[in-house]
């Protein structure tokens, strides 16, 4: 048996695409578990127990579109509205929903089932790219099992966006710039973050290229001229995907920024962080919002520690934003 398993793991570590077959049959057998749990719920079925919190937005938007006014009736989301969900995970479940003749719950549902399998193989990649060894095996199983993993396998955008995130690391470690670009377009079209995460990969994309640290003492101007150009390129590609939707909602209802500004329907503010931290402990169900920004901040020291300095860059900015703003969902 024990000759066997050491035999089957050789092959997958010398096999890419069986390893790629291997995630997607982990990941069948795990949903394949949880229908049946959702089954013999109250729920009856996968898809209505995983549309949970933002999913009816998401779900909203694919049926009806964009609304021109926030909710003004009713306690359910009254004064919020769905501005603050890109187009873009919406679109491609809409696509999913014509091309396949499927409900929307399911649509949505099955972008997300398709594409983690493939990030979690984007992951292996981007860490195999990076000289990081880690064992395949393992590493799948930790994805799979992840209880916080419930983000990439439910109707939300994490799937979409992580996979563009970290294809467009990979594209530009095989100098695919343009299809990088691209990437980078789509993830300033799919959420909030997207825009500034793709300041932050230009802005690593150009150091890399330059070979420009702290240390360095001197430096060759025209050595400056494309990776500058290439980094502009991926700032401009990132900007133009956030501005179409600012474009989209200023000719909707006369707002460009309205999915910044309603986030004040769901009593989000900007406030010191800290002050925001502290709160938490002060009340009994944020208490769990505390522990998980202590744990995030122990994992995002530890990327700077092992100098993975893009990771940080990214991390840390996400977890201030949401640091700033209350805490909730510091854990996605």
């Amino acid at each position: 048996m024990k000759r066997h398993f050491l035999d089957f793991r050789e092959y997958i570590d010398r096999n890419n695409r069986a390893f790629l077959v291997f995630i997607f049959a982990l990941c069948s057998l795990n949903f394949g578990f949880l229908s049946l749990v959702a089954h013999f719920s109250h729920y009856g079925d996968i898809a209505r127990a995983t549309c949970q919190w933002d999913c009816r937005w998401y779900t909203g938007i694919v049926h009806n579109g964009y609304d021109r006014l926030p909710r003004l009736q009713g306690s359910d989301g009254l004064t919020q509205a769905d501005w603050a969900f890109f187009p873009l995970y919406p679109l491609v479940s809409y696509a999913m929903q014509v091309g396949l003749h499927i409900s929307t719950l399911w649509a949505e549902l099955s972008v997300n089932l398709i594409l983690w399998p493939v990030l979690i193989y984007l992951c292996w990649r981007e860490l195999a790219a990076r000289a990081i060894n880690v064992d395949r095996i393992g590493f799948a199983l930790f994805c799979v099992l992840y209880p916080f993993n419930i983000w990439y396998t439910s109707q939300y955008s994490e799937g979409v966006y992580g996979v563009l995130l970290i294809s467009t690391l990979i594209l530009l470690r095989k100098n695919h710039i343009l299809w990088a670009a691209l990437a980078c377009f789509l993830l300033g079209f799919s959420r909030p973050t997207g825009f500034p995460t793709g300041v932050m990969i230009a802005g690593w994309w150009f150091f890399r290229r330059t070979g420009i640290t702290l240390r360095t003492r001197s430096i060759v101007r025209g050595r400056l001229a494309v990776p500058a150009q290439e980094s502009f390129l991926l700032i401009s590609a990132a900007g133009a995907g956030l501005s179409v939707f600012v474009l989209y909602l200023y000719n909707l209802m006369g707002d460009g920024f309205a999915f910044s500004h309603v986030e004040v329907g769901w009593e989000k503010h900007f406030s010191f962080f800290l002050t925001n931290f502290i709160d938490s402990f002060l009340q009994a169900k944020k208490i769990k919002l505390g522990i998980y920004f202590i744990f995030s901040c122990y994992f995002i020291y530890g990327m700077l520690l092992k100098k993975w300095y893009l990771n940080f860059a990214i991390m840390a900015f996400i977890a201030l934003m949401v640091g700033s703003t209350g805490l909730e969902s510091i854990e996605r």
